[in-house]
């Protein structure tokens, strides 16, 4: 109970932080400072753990993927990439395919707030259209997270494979329902809402289709080196940047530019942190001795794996932050001893579902924000969509995992 005790006082921690809007990365690290303290570590051995930590390959090289690949994506930018996919889609696509489509390649990218980058191009799409501010930020952001729950190059998918020790494609094959689900989802309540009243009909020609291969040429190379020739992510990367380069002759200030320090070591800071919490979780046995207290209280596995991951996400709203405070709590669970992918498909559901509601989550407050949605009739339609996906899921397991 003790164990209990403590790790909720830490999430109240967590989330009192967050509230006060304090960085995420901060959040996490003084979260495991705090959990050293409760469980009486020395203060030496908390110090120590710093070292360990940043020195661990583990977090070496997890850091350095998220540092490459978002270089890579601000290169995109700053190539105006995603400028010519803009125009490039508008010329080609009816405002019904149009609007989607373009956040579901922008989805593909791990953006900080990357609904921001495709809420201009929905706006812009729907200008003649009748849907309202909170509809249109529901389409913007739940077709934004689409290919979250399968992309090899967010940060949350890394961190799973290295806190459970499995492939990325182990995940992915747990994992891929939710993608479909939440494209179905969409298809049932998002595309009705769009419209275009008054719109007059497209010309396409042959130089749209031609910009637009190219506008997503980058990110094509980078995934199929990553899905079909599998190479690391971190070389996958290196060549994106490098066709980006060579592409669009870029100059050293365009390198310069793109460099955006500030988020690249608030990232970093947050890989550290979340790697410091996991070693702190380790280190004082707070993961045996929740697993026991919850066995002992007979509270049953599916409401364990579900819950946890559902707290912490509503809490953070950040997938890397739940995937690296939850899993290594569920980690008897997750692993017995092999990978266990039922228990894995409801971990993912209760951090998921939570993450797509959750105010705190930067790309929901931002679209919110950009369209001036008022919070009510804008949950009243994304609550549909989650409940829809929460039931679907629970069908896909009965059948599959049963």
């Amino acid at each position: 109970m003790k164990d209990v005790t403590t790790l909720l006082s830490i999430l109240i921690f967590l989330g009192v932080l967050l509230r006060f809007k304090i960085n995420i990365g901060i959040t996490i690290l003084l979260s495991g400072i705090v959990l050293a303290i409760f469980k009486h570590i020395p203060l030496i051995e908390v110090a120590r753990a710093f070292y360990v930590v940043a020195t661990a390959w583990e977090t070496v090289k997890l850091t350095l993927i998220v540092v490459i690949i978002t270089y890579f994506v601000e290169l995109l930018k700053e190539a105006k990439f995603l400028d010519r996919m803009v125009k490039s889609f508008s010329e080609i696509f009816s405002v019904k395919f149009f609007v989607p489509i373009f956040a579901l390649i922008i989805g593909t990218l791990p953006l900080p707030g990357g609904a921001l980058i495709s809420a201009p191009l929905v706006n812009e799409g729907m200008k003649k259209s009748s849907a309202t501010p909170g509809e249109k930020t529901v389409i913007n952001f739940w077709f934004r997270h689409v290919w979250q729950p399968t992309s090899p190059l967010y940060p949350d998918m890394l961190l799973a494979s290295s806190i459970l020790g499995v492939s990325i494609l182990r995940i992915i094959f747990v994992q891929w329902p939710f993608s479909v689900l939440m494209i179905i989802s969409g298809l049932i309540f998002l595309i009705p809402k769009i419209n275009c009243v008054n719109c007059t009909e497209r010309k396409i020609s042959k130089s749209a289709f031609y910009n637009l291969i190219l506008s997503i040429m980058p990110i094509f190379i980078v995934l199929s080196l990553i899905l079909i020739f599998q190479l690391s992510i971190i070389l996958s990367g290196i060549v994106g940047i490098i066709y980006v380069i060579i592409v669009r002759k870029l100059m050293p200030k365009n390198l310069i530019r793109a460099f955006r320090w500030k988020l690249l070591l608030k990232l970093a800071i947050l890989m550290f942190s979340i790697f410091y919490l996991k070693h702190t979780f380790i280190k004082t046995g707070i993961i045996d001795g929740i697993y026991v207290f919850l066995n002992e209280q007979n509270f049953p596995h599916f409401f364990i794996l579900f819950s946890l991951p559902f707290a912490v996400s509503l809490m953070t709203g950040a997938a890397s932050a739940t995937v690296g405070v939850s899993y290594p709590l569920l980690l008897p669970l997750l692993l017995t001893p092999q990978l266990n992918n039922a228990n894995l498909f409801i971990a993912f559901l209760g951090g998921w579902s939570a993450l797509m509601l959750a105010p705190t989550h930067l790309c929901l407050s931002l679209s919110m924000e950009y369209f001036g949605a008022k919070p009510a009739k804008m949950y009243s339609l994304l609550l549909k969509n989650v409940i829809f996906l929460i039931v679907a899921s629970t069908f896909w397991l009965l059948a599959v995992f049963r």
